[in-house]
């Protein structure tokens, strides 16, 4: 995840979508797929796509972000 989030600040965002994907693949398998730890993999993900002017990708995975971090999160949750 940290690997993607490298890639993408330095605008290389073909490498830094191979890395978010892995990463999602991995934490889905491991912690299932509504952990509260995908909301952060979904919020970079959306910031990559906002970066590429992919709007309708970035508001598809920023909502999959709030969603998770709205079910799974208290309101006094620091994010």
């Amino acid at each position: 995840m940290n690997v993607g989030e490298t890639y993408r600040e330095m605008k290389d965002y073909t490498t830094a979508l191979t890395y978010y994907q892995k990463g999602l693949k991995i934490h889905e398998e491991k912690l299932g797929e509504n952990h509260p730890d995908l909301a952060v993999i979904y919020h970079n993900m959306s910031k990559l796509y906002f970066s590429t002017q992919k709007y309708s990708m970035a508001m598809k995975y920023v909502q999959q972000a709030v969603e998770i971090g709205e079910e799974k999160l208290s309101s006094t949750h620091p994010h």
